[in-house]
């Protein structure tokens, strides 16, 4: 509880100037893991962001449109190994929007990044050569990226960065958890918001690796992660986000 004027005035003035330096980097081309410590931060469009459906077109274009610098999107396979954007097992006979259809649309927006939530690894090879096809697969990295997954994306697409997808527990040892994730040669860490503390962040940046969180829809929410100084906020409410950093 801010028990204090002068409290509640110091603890603005942090608030700002975070938003401040925030907004020096923030860009079109930066990649939120490049430079994890120049203080901005990244806004990630969630694949259903604006109330839109999940995994659409329109959602990739609310969400560009409300300012975000990355957009979202799952990935999956049929049955025949066909990739589409999907959250769940695709169904048969359903119509899905496909990689190269979202490829193709983010091609039009330079500088907009792809997060690309992987839900199935079998046929993940498949992905960086329609990337590269429409010719943004330097804008495209990997999510939801479990250890047990990294083997399969070494091998399948190599040169794809990914962030490591795990759960944490606030009384956890950060250092143990940064070269954990350097030695499975993850950029950075990618948690569900709760998680989050300056403990874990300050663990990170000491390694020079970034810290994105998910999915954090509210502005009180949005402006707490901003002061822990993570990396990359992925949230359904990319208009609000943007409005704050």
């Amino acid at each position: 509880m801010i028990k204090s004027f002068s409290d509640k005035k110091l603890r603005k003035m942090m608030f700002l100037l975070l938003a401040g330096l925030s907004c020096v980097g923030v860009g079109a081309g930066v990649k939120f893991h490049e430079k994890p410590l120049s203080g901005y931060i990244t806004v990630t469009a969630h694949s259903g962001c604006m109330g839109l459906p999940d995994n659409s077109i329109e959602a990739m274009k609310a969400g560009i449109e409300a300012g975000a610098q990355i957009v979202e999107f799952d990935l999956n396979f049929t049955k025949d190994g066909e990739p589409v954007l999907s959250h769940d097992a695709p169904s048969t006979g359903k119509s899905y929007v496909t990689p190269e259809e979202a490829f193709t649309f983010v091609a039009n927006y330079p500088g907009i990044q792809m997060n690309i939530d992987v839900k199935n690894t079998e046929y993940i090879e498949k992905v960086p050569p329609l990337a590269d096809k429409d010719g943004v697969k330097s804008r495209i990295f990997f999510t939801g990226i479990g250890e047990e997954d990294v083997p399969c994306v070494r091998e399948k697409c190599p040169g794809i960065p990914y962030y490591l997808n795990t759960s944490v527990k606030k009384s956890d040892d950060f250092q143990a958890l940064c070269e954990k994730t350097a030695a499975l040669g993850a950029v950075g860490i990618n948690i569900n918001w709760k998680n989050a503390s300056h403990r874990l962040v300050d663990a990170f940046h000491k390694n020079n690796m970034p810290v994105s969180v998910w999915t954090v829809n509210k502005a009180g929410r949005i402006s707490k992660m901003s002061l822990l100084g993570v990396d990359n906020i992925t949230t359904r409410r990319p208009d609000i986000a943007c409005k704050l950093i």
